[in-house]
């Protein structure tokens, strides 16, 4: 099942930026499903940055013998690199007597920032999906969803809001549902109509 948890911040004073979530990521190897983590600002998803699995150390408060999973973040691949492909990616690093361990607190990501994850996990119970058929959309309806652009000069990600006033449906709708679950909706096809709008203009989609 699909799932986007964030933003998450952190207290004042905090140096490791570990993060809390409901469920652990689905393994990429079995469901070829990948896990992002981006910071958040402006409403919007900025520079992708890497999460660190850290188990077995935090336990539910509420059920003793299961797991909190846990995400230690950082700004780069360095946690991933073998050591070689470390010394060759940030040779800076090897310039000073450091231990493993402080060379790694370099690269972990900024605790003055938000992040947000989207991810997939094992639902392990019994999803229902739901199928409504086109036919069941025989009227106008109006459509209002957001997207993401980059500003060009400072590289910062906005959301922008797109409005159409008349739409119809023109396909089914996949509805997948399940206890303790997000509700998933299948990509659908519309058609944009032309509305009337002041000094007698057609507007068919505002961004």
């Amino acid at each position: 099942m699909h799932k986007t948890e964030g933003p998450f911040d952190f207290a004042i004073g905090e140096e490791i930026p570990r993060i809390y979530l409901e469920h652990w990521p689905a393994d990429y190897e079995k469901w070829k499903k990948k896990t992002f983590i981006f910071e958040y600002a402006r409403d919007a998803v900025q520079k992708k940055i890497y999460g660190k699995a850290i188990r077995g150390e935090h336990k539910d408060p509420f059920d003793l013998n299961k797991e909190t999973p846990c995400i230690e973040l950082y700004k780069d691949k360095y946690p991933f690199l073998t050591e070689e492909e470390r010394r060759s990616a940030f040779p800076e690093d090897y310039e000073e007597d450091l231990s493993e361990e402080e060379r790694e607190k370099r690269h972990l990501a900024d605790t003055n920032k938000k992040y947000i994850v989207d991810y997939y996990y094992e639902y392990g119970k019994e999803a229902i999906s739901y199928t409504l058929q086109k036919e069941r959309f025989n009227g106008l309806f109006s459509l209002e969803g957001k997207f993401y652009s980059k500003d060009e000069n400072e590289g910062i990600n906005y959301t922008n809001i797109l409005y159409m006033p008349k739409v119809r449906i023109v396909s089914d709708i996949n509805l997948r549902l399940g206890e303790r679950a997000d509700p998933t909706v299948s990509a659908f096809n519309i058609i944009g109509l032309p509305e009337t709008v002041g000094d007698d203009k057609d507007l068919i989609v505002e961004v």
